[in-house]
């Protein structure tokens, strides 16, 4: 195994093993710890940190490589979906795009949360409920599809074998598409690139929306309430800046038509890595209440004895 592959395996494993951590602790604290003005809200927060920690969990069993040829698409898995199979691997590398799009999707359904709150009021939790189960639609349609697309294995290993005889895979998990322009690969390919991009400037439109509102003195909120607006909006301007990550990966992704090589083809997982582990640490930096709390414990861990002391502290702090 190769100083490179090596490399890939050690970085993926302690990226995803952190961000699953991360995301399920963040997911704790938003149920049991949000603060009854945005316990509502929480509902968005809480589907983003599992949408997170499943692309988290899904990346550590892959821990994949993409291989490009024409109009076809390899994935070499070394992670430990291997121990079940081509199929499953191939499953699981859908969960992962599936994970991935709808915490996208999640991203703007919180922006558009938030300024819808400030010039009306703010939605029931059945309505957010509902709202998260349309936008929840488009992904569920991808990761469908993925799981009924057929594959033959040998004429996948045989044509990655002819484009590349000098990459030695014996014994490794390959799965494919042969053809990039079937339904499946087509539909996931649109959804990660094409429809990404106008998602993400919905998401920057709103958040300009939402800055000039707060700045606004014709907005009628209270102290106490226009704080918390922007402690989210400081959480929700680095939620979108963080799936700028994304386009690291596309540029390695396209990248690699021209240019084979193992660096590029690990690279082009690792941006989208990265997304899932930063985009819970908004949260734990900009929103009060949650800051709090993840102090405490901290404290709480390291000096048992101080832990009552800081805790007066921090609230005198705010």
């Amino acid at each position: 195994m190769s100083e490179v592959t090596v490399s890939f395996i050690v970085i993926n494993t302690i990226g995803t093993s952190v961000g699953t951590f991360v995301n399920l602790f963040l997911c704790y604290v938003a149920i049991f710890y949000s603060p009854p003005i945005i316990k509502t809200y929480s509902i968005i927060l809480i589907n983003i940190t599992l949408a997170n920690a499943g692309a988290c969990v899904t990346g550590f069993l892959l821990q994949e490589r993409i291989i490009q040829d024409k109009k076809s698409l390899f994935y070499v898995s070394y992670g430990p979906c291997s121990l079940l199979g081509e199929r499953f691997c191939f499953n699981v590398f859908g969960c992962l795009l599936h994970c991935h799009t709808h915490a996208l999707w999640l991203v703007f359904l919180s922006f558009a949360y938030r300024y819808y709150v400030m010039i009306k009021r703010e939605p029931s939790r059945l309505a957010l409920q509902l709202s998260i189960l349309i936008i929840y639609i488009p992904s569920l349609i991808q990761l469908l599809a993925m799981f009924s697309q057929e594959m033959d294995i040998e004429e996948i290993r045989n044509l990655l074998h002819e484009a590349y005889p000098e990459y030695n895979l014996t014994g490794l998990t390959v799965t494919g598409a042969v053809d990039s322009f079937q339904f499946a690969p087509l539909y996931t390919l649109i959804h990660m690139t094409v429809i990404s991009t106008p998602i993400s400037i919905g998401i920057h439109i709103l958040k300009n929306k939402i800055v000039g509102l707060l700045q606004s003195r014709g907005v009628d909120l209270s102290s106490k309430t226009r704080n918390l607006h922007a402690q989210l909006l400081r959480t929700l301007r680095f939620q979108a800046t963080v799936p700028l990550i994304y386009i690291f990966g596309v540029f390695c992704f396209f990248s690699s038509h021209f240019w084979s090589h193992p660096i590029i083809e690990f690279f082009t997982v690792i941006p989208p890595l990265l997304v899932p582990i930063l985009t819970p640490f908004s949260c734990i930096l900009y929103v009060t209440p949650y800051r709090h709390y993840v102090f405490r414990f901290i404290s709480q861990k390291v000096h048992p004895k101080n832990s009552v002391q800081t805790t007066m502290s921090m609230v005198c702090v705010d």
